[in-house]
């Protein structure tokens, strides 16, 4: 028997304006209608879902996340993913790309087989999308939280060893396009549709235009482990600034970039161009301490992830803090804000057909959101996986 639900009694963000006094009408995993309540006309049988007076908006969507609450998609377990799923849920994402390091082809081979064994099974909180492949082939020069050890030239051999591993959930792979056998990679990229992103790059402006050329078409994490901005070389950093053609994430923590840098970056490639990440690993969730990413030690102080040198090494965000801080450090409006975290994320893995805003016939997955922006319920495929306690 179909099911038939309804969120009301607050205000609903839509790709194209803020509906006060909005209704969102939704049955099993679809949505219907969306509109002002005086205007939608909801069947006596729905289930009432009460947003008191907060914020109704689409799912977060993370594609560039490691792992949280102890976990880490290289633990290369079910159990591992299920409670990412989980906590990535608790903080309003609906869906998210399960992303890897540098590690040995095995490694990535068994976090590959994981991943596709959590897409079937799904999970008990975010959707699992596919996976973000970030590493090995990257430049050893910006390496940053990744293991140097690990770092190799690309090859399409082991890449399609991967791809056929995870049954072709491969939807991001991020590379340094300057190394050798980069170019063939990203043309392979693009015949699979695989979205191929620049990181960890030290690639000069015209090796960034000439990988455009052959298919990039997106930037992890900007500013961060990257060749900056020179008047002379413009680098990663200016190619993105100009560049149409790239899509740009930003960790947005108070952290990694500072405030400035993140309203240049939206001023100069507007609303559209950024992607909103965390970036986050285990220790995502967990208190201050000492963690692993990949076989790495990282000391977590004040919330904040470092390697033993000293270096950054992912981080602690969630997804709704990320939006928070976009409106209160950066300055951009709400619904400028959550689009960075919901539609611009979609378009960049190519599931904006079914995800990313609140339109009908995509995929009924919500975040209710008080007017801090704290997360008070999440629904995934108009399920309840999340909803907030006192306790919270």
């Amino acid at each position: 028997m179909e099911k038939i639900s309804v969120i009301k009694n607050g205000t609903v963000i839509t790709p194209s304006k803020m509906i006060k006094n909005g209704v969102v009408v939704f049955k099993d995993e679809r949505i219907i209608t969306v509109g002002q309540e005086k205007d939608v006309e909801t069947p006596k049988e729905a289930k009432v879902i009460d947003a008191s007076g907060g914020i109704v908006a689409p799912g977060f969507i993370d594609i560039h996340i490691h792992g949280g609450k102890g976990t880490d998609v290289m633990d290369a377990s079910y159990k591992a993913i299920n409670k990412l799923a989980r906590f990535k849920a608790s903080h309003g994402t609906t869906a998210f790309l399960a992303t890897t390091i540098s590690a040995a082809h095995n490694d990535l081979l068994n976090a590959a087989k994981t991943v596709k064994v959590s897409i079937k099974k799904g999970t008990d909180g975010a959707e699992v999308l596919g996976i973000h492949l970030e590493g090995p082939y990257i430049n050893p020069k910006k390496c940053g939280g990744q293991d140097s050890k690990y770092i190799r030239p690309p090859s399409t051999d082991e890449f399609r060893e991967i791809l056929k591993a995870s049954n072709y959930a491969v939807r991001l792979v991020t590379l340094a396009p300057e190394v050798e056998g980069a170019k063939k990679l990203i043309v392979e990229l693009r015949n699979f549709g695989i979205t191929a992103s620049i990181g960890h790059s030290n690639a000069t402006y015209s090796e960034v235009v000439d990988a455009i050329k052959h298919g990039i078409s997106h930037a992890a994490h900007t500013f961060n482990r990257m060749r900056g901005f020179d008047h002379r070389e413009p680098g990663v950093v200016g190619t993105v600034l100009i560049h149409d053609e790239l899509t740009a994430e930003l960790i947005c923590d108070y952290v990694h970039v500072h405030p400035a840098a993140m309203k240049l970056l939206t001023k100069v490639k507007g609303s559209s161009g950024v992607v909103l990440v965390t970036d986050a690993i285990r220790a995502a969730g967990m208190p201050d301490g000492k963690y692993k990413l990949g076989k790495r030690n990282v000391i977590v102080k004040n919330g904040v992830s470092r390697l033993e040198s000293g270096g950054l090494a992912g981080s602690t965000l969630t997804m709704n803090k990320a939006v928070r801080n976009m409106v209160n450090l950066v300055g951009a409006s709400l619904q400028e804000a959550v689009s960075m975290a919901t539609i611009n994320p979609a378009k960049v893995v190519g599931v904006d057909n079914r995800k990313g805003s609140l339109e009908q016939g995509k995929d009924a997955d919500f975040v209710i959101l008080d007017r801090e922006l704290n997360v008070c319920s999440t629904i995934v495929r108009g399920k309840m996986v999340h909803r907030k306690t006192m306790n919270d």
